[in-house]
């Protein structure tokens, strides 16, 4: 009974998303917005061989009001050297004072370009490199990237315009694969199979969620925040899962505060992602754990809010229970198949194959389609 609740929970929620991905829109966009000041902040750990494409991606941002922190979280390999061969950096002693945490080794700033801070520090985790990027920026929004990111040329342009709203507290991009979009080199089956996940991730699911106002990540890879609700919240929190601990607790403080949390999909990124089989299963591994951290830490705001918040109500019975567990009940459903199969009842498992591929292929191509309007 429970297995059948779980699968019904699975299928109910995949035709909610694709049919509430097919009426979200993006907010509106308005013209001739003065540029707001935009800190760019980068954490690094052994990030060494794809940084030449994260700055480049940098010096291609088409938005001069900015400024771009890079954090070298205690890099064990050439990290900061090549920060500083490619940045021509310089010791930095103009902010000194500021209470940053005594991990700070020291503060570099670029000679080639000045809007390009470089702090190093002693390893201490994503989410306090993070806080001590914020602690250091100088301006009213806050962009979170990783080391192996780049930016499209016009993805803080596009943001900057979604803050005109003074009621918009935080913003999620879209991110797509990088090895799919920018790297000269022909990509494996294993990458493409994760830009398509991707594509359905972000043009389907999380479109779907901010249709119905229940947003529940804005991803570590690509995200925005009002730096004064970030202060207000007490910044990151160290776990696996820091990007939605902090989505949870935006979207507790604009509730509480009538204020929004939104999606952008004319905002992109490209990211790097694993090439080998052992990469993909520990990453997916390292989103779950992070996902369960985020709702354990957050359970008393989740549980109470159940059927009064639609990001409590989207997360606990969507995200945990048609999507965390029904991996599992998937894997046992499917042996459950073979086993009849093998006893005479074929028609079971041809039957859920072929409705399980044909709805694939349906989000898959509505996916592509919306995807193909953004990516240049």
């Amino acid at each position: 009974m429970l297995l059948h609740l779980i699968l019904f929970l699975s299928t109910f929620f995949s035709v909610l998303h694709l049919l509430s991905a097919h009426r979200f829109k993006n907010e509106k966009i308005l013209y001739n917005v003065p540029q707001r000041g935009i800190s760019v902040i980068i954490p690094c750990y052994n990030e060494a061989p794809i940084l030449k494409y994260t700055i480049e991606g940098v010096l291609n941002i088409e938005y001069s009001n900015m400024e771009v922190i890079f954090i070298n979280d205690g890099s064990t390999d050439d990290t900061f050297e090549v920060l500083d061969n490619l940045l021509d950096l310089h010791i930095w002693n103009e902010k000194a004072d500021i209470s940053l945490s005594t991990k700070v080794r020291e503060i570099y700033k670029s000679s080639k370009h000045p809007f390009i801070y470089v702090i190093d520090k002693y390893n201490s985790g994503k989410a306090d490199s993070l806080n001590i990027g914020v602690a250091f920026a100088r301006k009213e929004i806050i962009v979170t990237m990783d080391g192996d990111c780049v930016l499209e040329k016009s993805a803080l342009a596009n943001m900057n315009v979604i803050f005109d709203d003074e009621d918009v507290i935080a913003a999620g991009g879209v991110v797509h694969i990088m090895q799919m979009f920018k790297l000269n080199r022909r990509p494996s089956r294993i990458v493409v199979m994760q830009a398509l996940d991707y594509i359905k991730g972000f043009y389907i699911y999380k479109a779907s969620l901010a249709y119905n106002k229940a947003l529940n990540i804005i991803s570590g890879a690509f995200g925005a925040f009002r730096k004064s609700v970030i202060d207000e919240i007490g910044g990151f929190k160290k776990g696996l899962g820091e990007d939605i601990d902090i989505t949870i607790r935006l979207q507790e403080y604009a509730q509480k505060n009538n204020k929004k949390v939104i999606y952008n999909t004319n905002s992109i990124c490209y990211t790097e992602c694993p090439e080998t089989l052992i990469g993909l299963i520990r990453q997916r591994v390292r989103w779950q754990k992070g996902f369960m951290d985020a709702i354990l830490n957050n359970s008393s705001f989740l549980i109470k809010n159940l059927l009064k918040n639609h990001v409590c109500f989207f997360m606990i019975v969507d995200a945990l229970l048609s999507n965390s567990l029904a991996t599992i009940v998937f894997i046992v459903n499917y042996i459950l198949l073979l086993f009849k199969l093998f006893h005479g009842y074929p028609i079971h498992m041809f039957a859920y194959y072929v409705t399980t591929i044909v709805f694939n292929i349906m989000s898959s191509i509505i996916a592509i389609t919306e995807a193909k309007k953004n990516v240049t």
